[in-house]
């Protein structure tokens, strides 16, 4: 398997989630400071589920986790493997 286009693929996600970041911080009302929040939690939540696909629900767990700064998320299995 080629990790070409899954590498591609995850720092696009990657580059989003930084835009909307980029977006949140400056805002100016808050409405928009929300959304722009909301979208980067779906680019990282895209991102996350793409590592669980290719390299394990463990894998997702720890890329979330360094994604937020190394904070433990709430529930152990966040990103459980698919049915």
């Amino acid at each position: 398997m080629t990790a070409t286009p899954y590498r591609g693929l995850l720092a696009a996600l990657e580059t989003d989630r930084a835009r909307q970041l980029e977006s949140a911080r400056r805002a100016k009302h808050p409405e928009t400071r929300i959304a722009a929040d909301g979208m980067a939690s779906a680019f990282l939540h895209a991102a996350a589920m793409a590592v669980r696909e290719f390299e394990g629900p463990e894998a997702a767990q720890a890329y979330a986790e360094r994604a937020v700064g190394g904070e433990r998320q709430s529930a152990p299995d966040i990103f459980p493997p698919p049915t």
